[in-house]
């Protein structure tokens, strides 16, 4: 029988509840210290630790899911490491690139296996636009657009850390995007030049920024991303895979080539015939239809238990996790210095970091 344990109950009772689903697998314990904690431990009939450390200490675990605050990631990774329990840790990978990688090497180390929430990556759509972009069916790749518009519930700003430097969305939710960026151009950020507002709310965050970035296969990427402006374009507004959000049939991203443009999530693809090639000349329209959806999260769980059976290796090891943070340092660090950034300048601020 495997034993998995979850680190935190917002995000992680998700997982909690699939784990509890399945067969030849045990949720050994979780860990919480609110009250909802204690309401969502309760449902799972599973002991409730108010701390992590305890729980490793106490317990003996094959993997764990640890979705605690983002400052916590770096600990609970190498105690479990040390514990020699594998590890799926929440997006970010850490608070810092330079403790993100401090983790990948310890946990190389210590012969455990890493593998960064960027569920996203399981997504059947998701990987069908990957795979277009990879096949060329829109030719060379010269630009794309991204967007994350949308406001969240006024509410969800009565936590202290949501309104301080670090708490803003381009930590919370602009990596998902630049994340996703990554894994469908299977192309890597080269430069960023960024404006961070707070026009808004007025608080010590950004709440809307705008980006340029520069891919090192030559196409530039614009990115506009705010959580405080009424609007439909964004990933869990589109997507359909979280019954949390409303849905609308808009699109979040557009990628244009040299033979082609394709919207997402909609995966309309256009195109012109060889023969009737032009501005004067109608557009030919292609979709790609979706039978069997998946759940990305079950996806990323089911990967998680292989991975730590052997059966397969990590599809999103903590090196990814590491990059995608990277670009978002280095977005950062653009608006902080208003600034071009390249991303060899992070790469060695973060070495002599370590």
């Amino acid at each position: 029988m495997m034993k998995l344990a979850v680190f935190g109950l917002n995000h992680g009772f998700k997982f909690a509840e699939e784990i509890k689903k399945m067969k030849g697998i045990s949720l050994v314990a979780v860990a919480g210290n609110d009250l909802l904690s204690q309401e969502r431990a309760s449902l799972l009939e599973v002991p409730l630790y108010t701390d992590y450390q305890s729980l490793i200490a106490e317990n003996s675990l094959d993997g764990a899911i640890i979705t605690l605050p983002n400052q916590l990631h770096h600990e609970a990774v190498k105690m479990c490491a040390d514990a020699g329990v594998h590890c799926l840790v929440e997006k970010p990978i850490a608070d810092t690139v330079s403790e993100g990688k401090e983790m990948v090497d310890y946990c190389k180390k210590k012969e455990i296996k890493l593998l960064v929430g960027h569920h996203r990556r399981y997504s059947s759509k998701l990987n069908a636009l990957r795979r277009l972009l990879d096949e060329k069916k829109i030719g060379q790749l010269i630009s794309v657009n991204m967007m994350w518009v949308l406001a969240k519930d006024k509410p969800y700003y009565n936590e202290a850390w949501r309104i301080v430097k670090g708490g803003g969305p381009l930590l919370i939710n602009g990596i998902h995007d630049i994340d996703n960026l990554r894994y469908v151009t299977n192309a890597e950020v080269e430069s960023v030049y960024a404006l961070g507002r707070n026009l808004i709310r007025g608080n010590n965050v950004e709440d809307s920024l705008s980006a340029m970035m520069e891919l090192n296969n030559g196409a530039t990427v614009n990115y506009f991303l705010s959580d405080g402006v009424p609007a439909p374009w964004s990933y869990e507004f589109t997507m359909k895979e979280n019954g949390k959000y409303p849905t609308y049939e808009e699109d979040c991203y557009y990628f244009f080539g040299t033979e082609g443009s394709i919207a997402f999530p909609s995966m309309r693809m256009y195109r012109y015939k060889e023969e009737s090639y032009g501005w004067e000349h109608a557009l030919v329209e292609e979709t790609t239809e979706f039978e069997n959806l998946v759940d990305p999260i079950v996806e990323e769980l089911v990967h998680f238990i292989k991975v730590i059976r052997g059966l397969e290796e990590p599809r999103v090891p903590g090196e990814e996790g590491v990059k995608t943070l990277e670009v978002i340092e280095a977005i950062r660090c653009s608006i902080n210095e208003d600034k071009k950034v390249h991303m060899s300048f992070i790469g060695e601020t973060s070495s002599s970091q370590s």
